[in-house]
């Protein structure tokens, strides 16, 4: 259990915690390297394509409809709820 205790505060500035690093890092690589919206005219950081293609891995596809027979795909980041791995999931506590 005490692999999953995290040794850093939450709340302060993001060059104080690993995590807030980790989350700033890839706001970042997004920001700077994912282009894959009509209308987003500036070009991508090439150097940075490896990773936006990991953090993509991460989006959610759905498809709904919207008005009154379009289907629209939709595109978003995957919420994470719970950071355990799939075998700590896998065992009841």
């Amino acid at each position: 259990m005490s692999g999953q205790i995290i040794p850093e505060p939450f709340f302060v500035h993001s060059d104080l915690t690993t995590g807030i690093q980790l989350a700033d890092l890839v706001a970042y690589v997004v920001s700077w390297g994912f282009r894959r919206i009509a209308g987003m005219s500036e070009r991508d950081r090439s150097e940075l394509r490896g990773l936006v293609n990991r953090i993509c891995r991460l989006r959610h596809r759905t498809v709904r409809q919207i008005g009154e027979n379009q289907m629209v795909e939709t595109w978003s980041f995957k919420l994470i709820s719970d950071l355990r791995t799939r075998e700590m999931q896998d065992v009841e506590p």
